[in-house]
């Protein structure tokens, strides 16, 4: 079993329409120090439920594995894809008013962009994305973190990055670090039983690392398609509501 980092309670409220959520948030300090051990089975993690795909398309994230919050404001959007290779259209838009704010041309085979635009998204606001390779694809939602949450959270991967890198840890451990501590930052959702974990920016930080390894990619590959079922159902994609 793996060692957690020891948490110290704070619990705080996000609030997303008629929906909210509280967080547990972990302190910065010595407790940072205590990275886990066993970090290797990160790769052996898994979500409660798989995502299925709509047509040929299994869009992924940001938001739709577990929570529909994330850290990061620029977030990475991930998806696979089953077709032929093709251009799409990568369309981000507010959620209230519905203007778009970025779009991007990319091809599917990619299976993956970055949120590039020069201004970052908000903290606190919601988003809707769409990657268009038909008439009737779907729009997916998430929130950005609000702004005080978000600096907790970077103070503590701050710091914890300093210290391994202190101790000569190479870019894919920090990687594997980072998204372990996203996949123990514990956040409940007032309307539905459980505890969730903040995915999409684990999967973040495993896009991150500076010139990767083969078997990390292959192990980061596998990481990732695993999120969807094996064969695309005609099921539209599923994501916390």
């Amino acid at each position: 079993m793996r060692k957690l980092f020891s948490l110290a309670l704070i619990p705080f409220a996000i609030a997303s329409g008629d929906l909210s959520s509280a967080q547990q948030i972990p302190q910065t300090g010595d407790i940072i120090a205590q990275a886990t051990s066993g970090i290797s089975s990160l790769w052996q993690r898994r979500p409660k439920r798989r995502l299925a795909s709509r047509g040929f398309m299994c869009s992924i994230a940001p938001g739709l594995v577990e929570t529909y919050i994330t850290w990061s404001d620029r977030p990475i959007f991930l998806w696979q894809y089953f077709g032929k290779d093709q251009e799409a259209k990568l369309v981000v838009r507010d959620r209230e008013t519905e203007e778009v704010i970025w779009e991007k041309t990319v091809k599917v085979s990619d299976k993956q962009a970055v949120y590039d635009a020069e201004k970052p998204l908000e903290p606190g606001k919601s988003y809707q994305w769409q990657l268009s390779v038909s008439n009737n694809a779907p729009w997916n939602w998430f929130q950005v973190m609000e702004k005080s949450d978000r600096q907790k959270i970077q103070a503590d991967l701050q710091t914890l990055e300093q210290q391994l890198k202190a101790n000569k840890a190479s870019s894919e451990k920090i990687a594997l670090e980072k998204a372990d501590y996203f996949l123990n930052y514990e956040i409940k959702h007032q309307r539905e039983q459980g505890k969730f974990y903040l995915w999409s920016d684990a999967f973040q930080t495993l896009y991150e690392v500076d010139k990767p390894s083969q078997s990390f990619l292959k192990q980061r590959e596998e990481f990732i398609a695993n999120i969807c079922t094996a064969k695309p159902p005609s099921a539209t994609t599923s994501q916390i509501q």
